[in-house]
């Protein structure tokens, strides 16, 4: 897949995006067009999909995160149409940071922001009436320990 080389350079960009090649190459020990070429590899396979600015929810006005723990209805002919709304709604939705398929009791847990409780609830109501939800439950978080977008690849030895 990628070597120790390639891992280090997405490791390195994970922690700070605005590395340009020249750096990246000292770091690792490169030149910089070689490094060049190894990133634009690694974005054309897929293995980095993107760079974004991690931005502070609350100083944006969205102060609230939750989790919402969604149950689509159970009956066979209804379950891939429930999971269909549900993904079309997650999808359209800005507060809806992510949306995670799960095993277990709920379908579905899906991370949020929200500026007041009340439009937590609002949001909540939308999902309900736009997807086909027969059951949901709301985790408000009070505090937020380690919250990361950082992935350690695994070493093939």
């Amino acid at each position: 897949m990628i070597d120790n080389i390639d891992r280090q350079i997405v490791s390195l960009l994970q922690t700070d995006a605005h590395l340009s090649n020249a750096a990246l190459a000292e770091k690792v020990g490169l030149t910089t067009s070689t490094v060049h070429e190894r990133v634009k590899k690694l974005e054309k396979k897929g293995i980095i999909r993107g760079y974004v600015a991690l931005a502070d929810a609350a100083a944006l006005g969205k102060p609230i995160t939750a989790f919402v723990h969604l149950t689509v209805g159970s009956a066979s002919t209804d379950y891939m149409e429930s999971k269909n709304s549900v993904r079309n709604i997650c999808q359209k939705e800005p507060d809806v940071l992510e949306c995670h398929t799960v095993a277990g009791e709920d379908c579905y847990i899906l991370k949020v922001r929200a500026a007041s409780t009340g439009d937590l609830e609002k949001l909540i109501e939308r999902i309900r009436c736009n997807a086909r939800v027969s059951g949901t439950t709301t985790r408000i978080v009070l505090s937020t320990v380690k919250e990361t977008m950082h992935v350690t690849p695994v070493r093939e030895d």
